[in-house]
């Protein structure tokens, strides 16, 4: 009897009207709740950005760092370091390692081969590093190096292909030489967010009856040369059909000289015709100047990092790409006994001397670089 009831009391006109006004509250806190949440969540558009635009939740911001030659071999650039626990903090100032760990992709000239076996080459500068050394490049957060240059193949096809085996097995990139010339051609990729960068390296710094590195061919292993420059700026045209950014990295000029040779001048110009975004050349051991051309930034020389005993104005060029578009600025360093340091005077001095090798463009006392106006 009192299950029946209770059935019947809940279809009666007063329970129906009851059941209707429970539903019609629920619906409509339901409504209300999306409502709220709606106008407080930013409208997010379908797919990746595309490069260069901008959204209500993402802006792409990627910091590149750069730097010039790093030898890594015994009695050069790390034996203070190695007195000191094998510690980057030691020999490094510590606004440039802190600089250079939070880089997005932190690129560095690899002039030296990573290996325990080979036999050296009949030069007069031979750099071979142990295989342990690898943790400098870890320490450093070192994103991809460049083999391209006359010290890749110091000790031989062995050592050469160690090196190439303990980039790859540590997870850093690298470009300028291979197991082959497609290898030694192929860019080094970094995609952020749709964006993508790329870089394409290649060496004629040897000169004269200097041995040079072994030359990569088709199927043998060695470094891309840009004597004649054709498979340079063929890597370059492909990479910029395949990448937003392109950065070429030509190792070359004269050693121990601020006056640019004219091959210099006319292969940066070429490299940015095919394609390239900014030009960063390395080699001649000291800083070099920087230019402007269709608007593209040229950097001749970065000089030695951290590279032997010798005290030599150094930088870090920065490049911040925003929403695509870059933005540049030198970090002021000096090297000096198996040390990178900074202060306001290096700050000064380095910056002193970028604008007197750089007429055609500014300088700003932060080191932000932009054209002359």
């Amino acid at each position: 009897m009192n299950a029946k009831r209770n059935t019947k009391s809940v279809f009666s006109p007063s329970g129906i009207l009851f059941a209707v006004l429970l539903i019609a509250l629920v619906a409509g806190f339901v409504v209300f709740s999306f409502m709220l949440r709606s106008a407080n969540t930013p409208e997010i558009s379908s797919g990746t950005p595309a490069t260069g635009e901008v959204n209500d939740v993402t802006v792409n911001r990627i910091s590149i760092d750069m730097v010039g030659d790093i030898n890594l071999a015994d009695g050069w650039a790390i034996d203070f370091a190695e007195a000191n626990g094998g510690q980057v903090q030691a020999a490094f100032a510590p606004e440039i390692l802190e600089h250079l760990t939070n880089a997005d992709i932190f690129f560095a000239n690899h002039e030296f081969t990573l290996s325990s076996r080979g036999e050296a080459l009949n030069k007069y500068y031979t750099f071979r590093a142990d295989p342990s050394r690898m943790t400098y490049w870890q320490q450093l957060g070192v994103d991809v190096v460049d083999l391209a240059n006359n010290h890749a193949y110091d000790f031989g096809e062995e050592a050469f292909l160690d090196t190439l085996d303990a980039l790859d097995a540590n997870g850093i990139k690298r470009v300028g030489a291979g197991r082959n010339l497609s290898e030694a051609m192929a860019p080094a990729y970094f995609d952020y967010d749709g964006y993508r960068v790329a870089f394409v390296a290649a060496d004629r710094s040897q000169k004269g009856d200097e041995v040079r590195a072994a030359e990569a061919g088709e199927s043998t292993p060695g470094v891309l040369f840009c004597f004649d420059d054709a498979l340079f700026i063929q890597a370059v045209a492909q990479a910029a059909e395949n990448a937003d950014f392109v950065i070429a990295v030509p190792h070359w000029g004269t050693e121990g000289s601020t006056t640019l040779e004219d091959v210099q001048v006319e292969l940066a110009h070429k490299l940015i015709d095919a394609g390239a975004d900014v030009v960063v050349g390395t080699h001649p051991h000291i800083l070099q100047g920087m230019e402007f051309y269709q608007g593209k930034l040229i950097a001749y020389s970065l000089s030695d990092f951290w590279f032997n005993t010798e005290t030599s104005q150094t930088l870090v060029l920065n490049i911040e790409l925003v929403d695509g578009v870059p933005a540049y600025k030198i970090i002021p360093a000096l090297q000096t006994e198996q040390q990178v340091i900074t202060s306001e005077q290096v700050t000064g001095e380095v910056i002193q001397q970028m604008r007197a090798l750089s007429p055609g463009l500014s300088i700003a006392d932060d080191g932000t670089i932009s054209p002359a106006a």
